[in-house]
C-alpha cells in the first residue's frame, strides 16, 4: 500500500483529503499542520509521498520542502496549493517539487498521480461504465493497464476505487489480453473478467 503524509495548515483540508485518500486505499501515515511539523514527520516516517500545501503561517511549504530535500533529495513531494501560478517562486523551482497541483482537483487524478510518481505497481480496483451498457462494472488493473483502459473508446466512465487488491500473474496477463482485444473494439473479454457492481 502506498503511504503518504498530508501537510496543510487547514485542519478541514487535512481531514477530508486524508479520508478520501484512505477510501481509495492510500495509507495516510501522518498529518501535519505546518512545515516544521511536516518535515519532522517525514524524517520519522519516510512515506512514499508527501502532499504539501505552500501557504502556511510561520513554517510554510517552502521551509518543509527544503528540509525534506535535505533528508531525501529523491523524495516524492506533491505541492497541493490554492495559490496562483504567479506566487510560484524561483526558490520553489530550485527545490524541484515532484509536481504542483492547484486546488480544486479531482481526487481520482490525485490518486493516479500518487501511484504514478511512487512507481506503484500494485493493482487496484476500478469501477467503470461501457458506452452502450447501463450496468456498472469493476475489475483489477495495474497503473499501466489503467492508463490504457480509461482511454478505450468503449469506456464511458472510469474511476479508481481501491489500490490494495491482490492480483495474480494470471489475472494480470488475462487483463492485458482483454485490453488488447478492447483496443480492437472487442470488450467481451473485459466483461468476463469484471464484476457487475450493485
Amino acid at each position: 500500500m502506498t503511504s503518504v503524509i498530508v501537510i496543510d495548515d487547514n485542519e478541514d483540508i487535512v481531514y477530508s483529503m486524508s479520508e478520501l485518500l484512505e477510501m481509495y486505499g492510500v495509507d495516510v501515515v501522518g498529518k501535519a499542520h505546518d512545515g516544521l511539523e511536516g518535515s519532522e514527520l517525514f524524517d520519522q516516517l519516510r512515506p512514499d509521498a508527501v502532499l504539501l500545501d505552500l501557504m502556511m503561517p510561520e513554517y510554510d511549504g517552502i521551509y518543509a520542502l527544503r528540509k525534506i530535500r535535505e533528508i531525501d533529495p529523491n523524495s516524492v513531494v506533491l505541492i497541493v496549493t490554492g495559490g496562483s501560478h504567479d506566487l510560484m517562486s524561483e526558490e520553489l523551482d530550485s527545490l524541484v517539487p515532484t509536481k504542483i497541483l492547484f486546488k480544486p482537483f479531482d481526487v481520482n487524478d490525485l490518486v493516479e498521480i500518487i501511484l504514478e510518481e511512487t512507481n506503484n505497481t500494485m493493482p487496484f480496483r476500478v469501477e467503470y461504465l461501457f458506452n452502450d451498457d447501463s450496468k456498472s462494472y469493476a475489475c483489477l488493473l495495474t497503473l499501466e493497464q489503467y492508463k490504457n483502459f480509461k482511454n478505450l473508446p468503449a469506456i464511458a466512465e472510469c474511476k479508481i476505487t481501491k489500490n490494495n487488491e491482490k492480483n495474480t500473474k494470471l489475472h494480470k496477463e488475462e487483463m492485458q489480453k482483454a485490453l488488447d482485444l478492447a483496443a480492437q473494439n472487442d470488450v467481451s473479454h473485459i466483461q468476463k473478467l469484471s464484476q457487475i457492481v450493485e
